[in-house]
């Protein structure tokens, strides 16, 4: 919530002029969104129509970027692994799972052994 809706408050606006200025800070101004509904009160029906009709453009573009990022997300989803590894990676790797099938071999030796 703004302070605006907190106090109570709601600034009044004498010209358009005070609520271009206000408006034209931008969002950090506690004061933007009354001086964006002054305006619109007081615009022509073809500003209104215009300010409607660049919302919905908006709102489809915003659609279409979310739709976008789910279909990169769900390509994510795919098992993609890159394994950019240096070469002393790629020779412990090696290492480990040279080791990992000679303990495997090696349970299995003795596992026949026992068995005999």
């Amino acid at each position: 919530m703004s302070s605006n809706d907190t106090s109570g408050y709601t600034p009044t606006f004498t010209s358009s002029g005070s609520a271009l200025r206000t408006l034209r800070t931008g969002k950090k101004n506690p004061n933007w969104k009354a001086a964006a509904e002054f305006l619109m009160e007081r615009a022509a029906p073809d500003v209104k129509l215009l300010v409607e009709a660049a919302t919905q453009i908006e709102l489809e573009k915003e659609g279409l970027r979310t739709d976008k990022r789910e279909v990169v997300i769900r390509k994510k989803r795919n098992f993609n692994l890159k394994l950019n590894f240096s070469w002393m990676q790629w020779l412990l790797v090696a290492a480990a799972g040279a080791g990992f099938i000679a303990l495997l071999v090696w349970i299995i030796k003795n596992a026949t052994i026992r068995a005999c």
